[in-house]
């Protein structure tokens, strides 16, 4: 059983848009085609609000998303995006309103959270505390200083993320993009991480200590970013799905296109379990069991 925690869908009623943007257009009926012809049972839409990306990838927000999940109950559940810029967070406890407004519209998350802020700026941390308090896990794009386009900011080795998860031990934050998978290598350098690097990982990255150290620290397999990472090494890739099965979740990141590739990480975790590289425990956590239990409501 497989359940998706990261996808998205285009604009479905104006799809015209999405050409004019020059974006395939990918419909929620196109992802349940995705799904159904991949052996994906369920799958998380994450919609995208924030300025920085909004109409660049032409991705469907909240309200689109709701209805979506209404159309295929039972397929699909969704997050709801909501930016710390939103004047609802600059006072104490309006911010709460909105979240709980999107949890009684049937939204398990928050997310794709891609502001282009500090992890650590006050408006984030206005933001953590009161999705702590909402039982809402948030789910992170994150990106260096140097290639400002979208996510939130960190410098190498993560040390505000690693701030915030102490901070705000009562938040979920679940890590993706290569920014975050890069450090699962103790060698990477400043000018690697928003790329992909291949090669053997020869020490530990800072991946490894914050997932000890920090029990609210969870992660998505989406994307390029994860599959490289867990891949490049696979002995290291299957030691670190095995140690942290706990706190991955499976994942695509998919919304190109009608005849996009089957992701490459749905056969990497098939191949691992069936050679006895990850026990089956680890598969079916990653799989599906860690969401069923973290998100007991959307099951």
């Amino acid at each position: 059983m497989f359940i998706d925690i990261h996808t998205h869908i285009t604009y479905g009623k104006f799809e015209e848009f999405s050409e004019m943007l020059t974006r395939k257009p990918f419909t929620v009926e196109t992802l349940i085609k995705k799904m159904d012809s991949e052996g994906i049972q369920k799958s998380v839409l994450l919609p995208l609000t924030n300025p920085e990306n909004l109409d660049f990838y032409a991705v469907a927000g909240n309200q689109e998303c709701i209805e979506a999940c209404r159309k295929y109950p039972g397929r699909l559940a969704t997050f709801c995006n909501i930016d710390p810029r939103n004047m609802l967070n600059f006072k104490r406890g309006s911010i709460n309103s909105l979240i709980r407004a999107y949890k009684k519209l049937g939204c398990v998350g928050i997310g794709e959270v891609c502001a282009t802020l500090p992890v650590d700026h006050k408006l984030y941390r206005n933001l953590y505390r009161a999705a702590g308090e909402e039982n809402m896990p948030m789910l992170f794009h994150f990106v260096s200083g140097r290639y400002l386009n979208y996510g939130a900011i960190d410098e190498l080795h993560l040390p505000r993320l690693e701030k915030m998860l102490k901070t705000f031990p009562q938040t979920i934050f679940i890590g993706h993009s290569p920014c975050f998978w890069n450090e699962i290598d103790g060698r990477l350098a400043e000018e690697q991480r928003n790329s992909y690097v291949i090669g053997p990982i020869k020490k530990k990255g800072t991946l490894w200590r914050l997932f000890e150290e920090c029990p609210n620290l969870y992660a998505d397999t989406s994307a390029g970013s994860s599959h490289v990472a867990l891949s490049r090494d696979p002995e290291k890739g299957y030691a670190f799905l095995e140690k942290f099965n706990s706190r991955l979740f499976f994942g695509t990141d998919r919304f190109s296109s009608a005849d996009e590739a089957k992701p490459l990480i749905i056969d990497f975790l098939k191949d691992a379990v069936k050679s006895g590289k990850i026990s089956k425990k680890a598969f079916e956590n990653i799989t599906h069991k860690n969401y069923e239990r973290v998100f007991p409501s959307a099951k």
